[in-house]
């Protein structure tokens, strides 16, 4: 065999990579960090003119890299979520290319997208999902589906239905659901729910729900939440009101007691940004979402907890 055709034979085997690139501007898309191998992982989205992704990107601190065009396919609207068991990035739900539901969950190991056939969730867009440090368990809450007042937990492998005898949040689309350190709770913040946004913040604890009469941004979806381990805040960025149609680009802070706004401006007022905490730099970053006509965002941005600070455009 020539050496350039061993050459080629033994690059058919290597993983996917390309280099010194960057996302294309997009929304609704999701990402989350992967603390087993310290890479954040984004996935899919819409851009401009109703464009689908199904591409995987991975964020090493410095530099981006496309590493797969396979797996869950073209889709908007899903969720992420990282499964330190597993050590593995968990996808479920979204929209694709027809504007249809998914039910599917799929875990990428950071060479490859897998797809498991198991009894879950029904078909649905938008959930709140957060991982629970205490247990290390993944819940899950709402989304857009016909069973939307659902609420899973993902443990061992397996998605597990929450008994729902006892009060729980509205059924909601779009809203945010991040760990709280110091309360080592789950906290929920807004969303799309009976017609309209809500501004209401919740904590999952203790397997229950709680209501938190607490004043803080004023009512939203679409908008970006993470939670800040090196500082132990939930940083929460923009959104829209349904009713009003306005965005936001404000940035609030949740400092286990309280909301806390700390910031006016920076990144353009969007919606539908994806939103993680980067253990490499050991910030909050932003990318992407979308502008008041529709725009798509390609901008990537990190939050030190006093201003922001764009990585690249």
């Amino acid at each position: 065999m020539k050496f350039s055709s061993l050459l080629c034979f033994l690059l058919m085997f290597l993983p996917f990579k390309e280099k010194n690139t960057a996302p294309e501007p997009r929304n609704h898309h999701s990402m989350v960090f992967d603390s087993a191998r310290n890479k954040l992982v984004l996935f899919g989205g819409n851009g401009d003119e109703i464009k689908f992704f199904s591409d995987t990107w991975e964020w090493d601190g410095k530099t981006w890299a496309k590493v797969s065009e396979k797996g869950p396919g073209l889709r908007s609207s899903h969720s992420l979520a990282f499964d330190a068991t597993s050590g593995s990035t968990l996808l479920f739900g979204g929209v694709n290319v027809k504007g249809l539901t998914s039910d599917y969950t799929w875990l990428w190991d950071g060479n490859q997208w897998k797809s498991l056939k198991l009894k879950g969730p029904s078909a649905r867009h938008s959930p709140a999902i957060g991982y629970d440090k205490n247990f290390n368990e993944i819940i899950l809450f709402s989304g857009s589906a016909i069973g939307d007042d659902e609420m899973w937990i993902w443990r061992n492998q397996t998605w597990n239905p929450v008994n729902k005898e006892y009060k729980m949040p509205s059924p909601r689309t779009r809203g945010k659901l991040c760990y709280d350190p110091t309360r080592k709770s789950l906290i929920l913040f807004g969303g799309y729910s009976n017609g309209g946004s809500v501004g209401d913040t919740w904590e999952w604890k203790d397997n229950r729900w709680k209501e938190l009469e607490v004043d803080g941004p004023s009512p939203r979806n679409n908008h970006a939440m993470a939670t800040d381990y090196n500082r132990n805040r939930i940083v929460l960025f923009g959104g829209k009101n349904r009713a009003s149609g306005e965005l936001f680009n404000d940035t609030w802070e949740w400092d286990g007691e309280k909301w806390i706004k700390v910031a006016e401006g920076g990144p353009e007022k969007r919606g539908v940004a994806a939103m993680a905490y980067d253990g490499n730099l050991g910030q909050v970053v932003m990318h992407g979402g979308r502008s008041a006509d529709r725009k798509a965002f390609g901008d990537f941005w990190t939050w030190d907890g006093e201003k922001w600070s764009k990585i690249h455009d």
